[in-house]
């Protein structure tokens, strides 16, 4: 059975043929306010990056990988089995089971904007037997401040902005289908009342898995990057009822 995660109604603003695609096509300008800053990565490929290990990706990353637009953020791999492949980051492995773990990765940004308020986070990651993370656990963000580090902090409010479909699989009961998602998850860090020094975004990927394209912004003053279903349903044509499937908001 299909997660939740990644639920398969199409919004029809966002979604492309897999012809159509390319990385980072389905990442959004988020349009914070106030002062801002972006990273983003669309070449974690291995003609990109040479000297990382291959197959099977077990071995340590010579170093991080910085963002190819903004240039301050860094991905890196911290446990599991992930490589620069052909044209993604590649969770590697060798069974065929669904929802295995493959891997973590994590998002640092030792220099982060000044009075940070706003933190939002973009994924474009590709399923594997229906699983993209490890468990259906999204991605969470750790920030340190003079008084010390606040970690595993799920996101204020989330929603899947983009899919694109991506061939099928047979779980045992018929073709399934695929898909590359692109999420899009925010924090709200208003509360804090030190300066951040620095943050972190982690995740864990299910074997086979694939990031295509990665996106970090920052602001110092905090609005949702999340559309109103309203939104989507003038983009699209669709009504709100069809994309509050999409939505999902933790509780205040």
């Amino acid at each position: 059975m299909k997660s939740i995660l990644t639920i398969s109604v199409f919004i029809a603003c966002a979604v492309l043929t897999r012809a159509q695609y390319t990385a980072g096509s389905q990442l959004i300008d988020p349009g914070l306010s106030g002062t801002t800053s972006s990273d983003v990565w669309t070449t974690l490929n291995a003609i990109a990056n040479p000297g990382y290990p291959g197959f099977p990706g077990s071995q340590p990353w010579p170093s991080p990988i910085g963002s190819n637009v903004g240039g301050d953020a860094t991905v890196n791999k911290t446990a599991g089995a992930v490589y620069p492949a052909s044209g993604t980051l590649y969770f590697g492995g060798m069974s065929l089971d669904p929802n295995l773990f493959g891997g973590t990765l994590a998002i640092n940004d030792t220099t982060p904007l000044a009075d940070l308020a706003n933190v939002v986070f973009q994924i474009e990651i590709g399923e594997a037997m229906g699983y993209a993370f490890y468990n259906n656990t999204l991605p969470v963000l750790s920030y340190t401040t003079t008084s010390g580090t606040m970690s595993n902090i799920a996101a204020t409010e989330w929603i899947i902005v983009g899919q694109v479909g991506n061939g099928t699989f047979d779980p045992g009961t018929g073709p399934e289908p695929l898909y590359i998602n692109s999420y899009l998850l925010q924090w709200d860090l208003t509360s804090v009342g030190e300066e951040i020094t620095s943050i972190g975004i982690t995740f864990n990927g299910v074997q086979h898995a694939q990031i295509h394209a990665l996106r970090l912004d920052q602001s110092d003053a905090y609005t949702s990057a999340v559309p109103e279903p309203a939104t989507y349903a003038a983009l699209a044509g669709f009504g709100a009822l069809l994309l509050a499937a999409f939505r999902r908001r933790r509780a205040a």
